[in-house]
């Protein structure tokens, strides 16, 4: 898989070399506030080793994953965006680190990701989950355009769903068009 390039970010596969930026943003309590099982729950830098280690192994063996976000500007890492699986259904998954929250960066990544998923990967379904206080993720989900598909419990955790289908996205892509 090719990166993903957008008007301020690079999306790329993870590599060994990412170990540093990824484990100050997955030690971070405030990024990893409504994450996990427990939430807010931080990752030590062997538990951040183990997760690169998952990410570029799993990228490897299915042809995508979550990718390493850079700011073009800078070339640093600020974010985590892109695909695991949840019951063979992708789940678009991202992680902004704080200094960059609140400039539309994180809906950028996920957007791209989406296009990715939609166009390139072929899925027919992309699901989302997020937890009901964290409402900064939840805007990012309705701005990319997928839609709340109510309410579960994941691993004991109550978690809004959200989802969005390839005929969906295509429909709002070809209205955007038509809008132009």
């Amino acid at each position: 898989m090719s990166d993903i390039e957008t008007a301020r970010l690079r999306l790329r596969p993870f590599t060994v070399a990412d170990l540093d930026d990824l484990a100050r943003l997955l030690a971070d309590p405030a990024v990893m506030r409504y994450l996990g099982v427990e939430g807010g729950q931080t990752l030590t830098r062997a538990e951040a080793a183990a997760a690169l280690d998952n990410m570029i192994t799993g990228f490897r063996q299915r042809g995508f994953g979550r990718w390493a976000v850079l700011l073009k500007s800078t070339g640093r890492l600020i974010e985590l965006c892109g695909f695991r699986l949840h019951e063979d259904t992708p789940e678009l998954i991202y992680l902004l680190g704080t200094t960059h929250w609140g400039q539309g960066l994180a809906a950028e990544a996920a957007q791209a990701s989406l296009r990715c998923g939609f166009a390139e990967l072929s899925f027919e379904r992309i699901i989302a989950f997020t937890r009901p206080a964290n409402t900064a993720s939840q805007s990012v989900l309705q701005k990319i355009g997928m839609r709340s598909d109510g309410e579960a419990q994941l691993q004991g955790v109550a978690v809004l769903c959200y989802e969005l289908t390839q005929f969906e996205f295509q429909a709002a892509a070809d209205l955007s068009e038509l809008n132009r």
